[in-house]
């Protein structure tokens, strides 16, 4: 986490706030409310994150008053906290979490489909397919199993014309036996239905076992998938609270902000001013857009944010 989101995150650009009530802020800012939702969420979201605000704005939140920033500070704190405590936000964050560790419900029904797969259970859906296939031809009569035969014949034809040398070899041998079956079609049909029927129970066995080993590599592939899957959803299941990460924003901001002197001193060095002391000099953006912002306003944001951690206890 960078400090800059924490800053951010309840500041939101404070130096720029006009009025004490929320309403007339979005007003003379020319922002929306839904502008302000968006810059809240990125702060809280982006590890280094920074205010996109019309240099309009920014330009009018040079000329306010001590005592008008801190009532700004005040008013923008409820908006931004109203909002992060609102059933939006959580949704919002939701949807943001989800897409970052890329889960949805539909994998997750998937990967626990696969985590209750095994080739046990793959062997006997085939096997119960193989059974059906087989009482489906069983009531066919043999002038319909002819007509099987001969596109069987066709597709093994353009079969052998693709496949390699050992695929070949076995093709070529299924499509003699079938040229041997089909004159028994016309003339001993229930001897054609039976040597076909024995025929394609073959066929369909050395299909089905040249299948499901295939399909034994397919599930174990989808098997290492679904554990990949089942970490990344208990990380996201792990962060789905929003809490945890705010507090460690507001934290942040909170010793960021107790850490600023205010009272550090500043000697122009050419077109710019830079803090007498050297230290002070390599302090981060964060700390010095604080000093900047002044010690009222400052303060009054670390009270709200103090006051924000102490109710997420």
């Amino acid at each position: 986490m960078t400090p800059r989101n924490a800053t951010l995150l309840l500041l939101a650009g404070a130096t720029l706030w006009l009025a004490a009530r929320p309403a007339d802020v979005l007003t003379e800012l020319k922002l929306t409310t839904e502008a302000v939702h968006d810059q809240t969420f990125y702060q809280l979201t982006t590890e280094a994150a920074s205010v996109d605000l019309p240099y309009e704005a920014r330009q009018v939140g040079k000329r306010l008053s001590v005592s008008a920033r801190t009532s700004a500070v005040r008013a923008m704190g409820a908006v931004v906290r109203t909002y992060v405590q609102s059933a939006g936000f959580r949704s919002r964050y939701d949807r943001w979490l989800q897409e970052q560790y890329q889960v949805s419900d539909q994998q997750t029904a998937d990967a626990r489909q696969t985590g209750q797969t095994s080739m046990a259970n793959v062997r006997a859906l085939a096997d119960q397919q193989v059974g059906q296939t087989n009482a489906a031809f069983a009531q066919m009569p043999p002038a319909t199993l002819a007509m099987m035969l001969q596109q069987q014949m066709t597709q093994l034809q353009q079969q052998i014309a693709d496949a390699d040398a050992p695929a070949k070899a076995a093709l070529t041998r299924d499509l003699m036996v079938l040229r041997q079956l089909q004159p028994l079609a016309t003339t001993k049909p229930a001897e054609f239905k039976t040597q076909y029927m024995a025929f394609l129970n073959r066929y369909m066995a050395r299909q089905m076992s040249h299948g499901l080993d295939n399909e034994e590599t397919r599930l174990a592939d989808s098997k290492a998938k679904a554990a990949d899957y089942r970490s990344r959803l208990a990380q996201y299941q792990a962060n789905a609270n929003p809490n945890p990460l705010l507090k460690k924003r507001l934290a942040a901001f909170v010793a960021l902000a107790e850490s600023v002197d205010f009272d550090a001193k500043v000697s122009r060095q050419g077109d710019k001013l830079e803090f007498v002391r050297a230290d002070y000099r390599q302090q981060s953006d964060d700390w010095k857009l604080l000093y900047r912002i002044g010690r009222e306003p400052v303060m009054a944001a670390r009270d709200m944010a103090r006051a924000w951690l102490k109710d997420l206890s």
